[in-house]
């Protein structure tokens, strides 16, 4: 089935079975409110209810209990389901029931004395007879419903749940708790919770007791094991990760005894119909700042229904830039990388994610140096949006294989932009990094070069000889992500658990970084902002507000804790000195590049330098020329006169580009 149509199909089919679903909830509590009602004249022992003006009490009560639905429905009793009746739940009950009781003292203090001598209706006791029986018949299977459904998940399925803690304020562990209860964390039972505030020992939250406070570990894991509980996993409530230092201690002694760390996604799962994400606690959660949220109903909102491709897609950011697309609603994305093992990989993540015909994902090999099977698969696919998130990044490979550098990521740069553009993509966005401000690498100035040309054609009118542009073009500069290959923070593990040392360049070296998250809704963030950019404004260049960079130094001690151990006595760390091209720390901006605000929270903008396009198309040319000679010091050299930064010294008095090359300014 078309994946249009099959997600057409399955919203009709919830709005479907939804109303299916309340009628009968809705008939249950009409029968219950009749019954109630009745029951309530029953007990009271009085006389049966008096006929007024020859209409019995049946339909009088028929219309009392027709009013009790929309009573119901006001008091969003029916906005949850009874797999998850809580205590909301009930005191919205308390609140439909005071207000139905309500309802019937004023027919029996205003109404029925005016139709009858006879008085009052109901009376006070039968009134609060009623009150009584009400809520007992709309709780009471709503609780009893919820209970079956947690017997029937941990008997009749037979699972045997591992037993844990929670770690965190009282008020912290309630919502990891009711996940438990309502079985979206996965088969697990909460026995005790351990808190950071003493005064909250013995406090019991939903059944479970504070066992104790952070410092009592061990002593608690003891004493549970002497009480026949064996706790075998420790979960993080959400707020308690930002406790840093204190978690860092916690999750290594929790590690120590071989108890393993655990979050759970709380967020996630807001709604109480899916369950929750479970992750074990990484060094990635406890590294860096608060996350930067990006609002993401605009994001669902624009990548609704858009065909996307990929560059670079089974890398590590390509890769979560893939199924970050599907997730938001892409209707198709399509992979293109040169490795065959990668793009498999990131096809076979994406088929066990999502459900099949829903968000199709596919891909093909391609090398982006491939200028003519980029353009005829990018023509073929008419994508809507086209990430570029393929290039070599290694900063001491790239400073021996300048021309591969140069070929990868400044060429392969140059194909994939003409590619989108001839496809008459709406978006094109390069993933450029922060290296590329002021580079003193190969790899920051290639990237520098890449974004110059993609800033030179979007700042072009037209290009020569073809049609008018469709295509916005856009920069986009990343800190180091958490977790990607080849980053510092998987060097730094691998290094920890075969023992170490663990090996640091300078202990002065300070990094911005972000998560794959972060990354993936920038990434977004900047084709939507792009899309609707006004024609004639200026190219951009988008960078995450990353707060204070971090040290690596810091970093690698915080990990070393993470894992247990103690830095500088049981893991040593060493100082090795900076590689060839690194430099201490990064800039995000260079200051010819004025800053201003999109209104956007935690993103900033720039506006970027722009070298006229038909001065750039001679530069790429005789780039791309000695790249294929594969002449490396005369790559060197081309890029050092658009790169200032990366002139030999010999040549510091060399002019500038506009000055020193004609062909490349005109």
């Amino acid at each position: 089935m078309n994946p249009v149509l099959h997600t057409i199909a399955g919203m009709i089919g919830r709005l479907v079975a939804n109303p299916a679903k309340k009628f009968w909830v809705a008939a249950h509590d009409y029968c219950v409110t009749l019954g109630a009602l009745f029951a309530a004249i029953a007990l009271r022992g009085e006389p049966p209810l008096p006929t007024y003006t020859g209409i019995g009490p049946l339909a009088p009560a028929l219309i009392f209990a027709a009013t009790a639905i929309l009573v119901y429905k006001a008091c969003d009793l029916y906005a949850s389901r009874w797999r998850f009746a809580s205590l909301y739940d009930l005191f919205g009950i308390f609140k439909a029931v005071s207000v139905l009781t309500l309802i019937l003292l004023a027919a029996d203090y205003l109404v029925a004395p005016r139709l009858s001598e006879a008085g009052k209706l109901f009376g006070g006791r039968t009134l609060i007879i009623y009150w009584c029986v009400q809520m007992i018949l709309l709780g009471g299977p709503r609780v009893a419903y919820r209970a079956y459904r947690s017997w029937r998940r941990s008997v009749i399925r037979n699972i045997d749940p591992l037993a844990a803690i929670v770690i965190g304020r009282a008020s912290d562990a309630e919502s990891v708790i009711r996940m438990a209860e309502a079985g979206l964390a996965g088969p697990l039972r909460i026995y005790g919770i351990l808190s950071p505030t003493a005064n909250e020992i013995g406090q019991a939250v939903r059944g479970v007791s504070v066992w104790g406070s952070l410092d009592h570990v061990e002593a608690v894991v003891q004493d549970a094991n002497e009480r026949g509980i064996v706790v075998q996993r420790a979960i993080i409530a959400p707020d308690a990760l930002n406790e840093g230092p204190v978690i860092e201690d916690l999750v290594g002694r929790f590690r120590r005894i071989g108890i393993p760390a655990i979050r759970l996604d709380v967020a996630y799962s807001t709604d109480m119909t899916r369950p929750a994400q479970l992750h074990a606690v990484i060094d990635e959660d406890l590294l860096i700042r608060p996350l930067v949220d990006v609002d993401e109903a605009p994001l669902r909102d624009f990548v609704a229904g858009k065909r996307v491709i990929v560059t670079g897609g089974g890398g590590s950011i390509g890769s979560e830039l893939v199924l970050r697309s599907a997730t938001l609603g892409a209707s198709e994305v399509l992979v293109i990388d040169h490795s065959e093992a990668a793009l498999h990989a990131i096809l076979a993540s994406a088929e066990l994610r999502f459900q099949p015909g829903t968000n199709a994902v596919t891909g093909r090999i391609c090398d982006v140096r491939d200028r003519a099977r980029l353009g005829r698969l990018m023509a073929e696919f008419k994508p809507d949006v086209v990430f570029h998130a393929a290039a070599l990044k290694h900063v001491p490979h790239l400073e021996r294989e300048v021309a591969d550098a140069a070929r990868t990521n400044v060429i392969g740069t140059v194909n994939a932009a003409d590619a989108a553009i001839a496809a008459r993509a709406a978006v094109f966005v390069l993933i450029s990094t922060d290296k590329a401000t002021k580079p003193a690498s190969i790899l920051g100035g290639t990237k520098r070069i890449a974004e110059l040309y993609v800033q030179s054609i979007d700042a072009a009118p037209q290009l020569v000889d073809a049609e008018a542009r469709v295509t916005r073009l856009v920069s986009v500069r990343f800190g180091n992500v958490l977790g990607t290959a080849g980053s510092v923070v998987p060097r730094f593990r691998a290094q920890i658990e075969a023992g170490g040392p663990v090996t640091v360049t300078d202990p002065a070296m300070v990094r911005y970084f972000m998560t794959k998250k972060e990354a993936t809704d920038l990434l977004w963030t900047a084709a939507r902002i792009t899309e609707v950019r006004e024609p004639g404004a200026h190219s951009a260049v988008l960078v995450l507000n990353m707060g204070q960079p971090v040290r690596i130094d810091d970093l690698a001690r915080r990990m070393i804790r993470l894992a247990g151990f103690d830095p500088d006595k049981s893991m040593k760390l060493i100082y090795i000195g900076k590689r060839p091209g690194e430099r201490l720390a990064e800039q995000l901006f260079d200051e010819r590049e004025p800053q201003f605000d999109l209104g956007i929270r935690g993103i900033v903008a720039a506006e970027s330098q722009t070298v006229p396009f038909p001065g750039m198309q001679a530069f790429i040319a005789g780039l791309a020329a000695a790249a294929e000679e594969g002449d490396d010091s005369k790559v060197r050299a081309l890029i050092g006169e658009l790169v200032p930064e990366l002139r030999p010294q010999s040549q510091a008095s060399v002019v500038r580009l506009g000055q020193a090359r004609g062909d490349v300014a005109g």
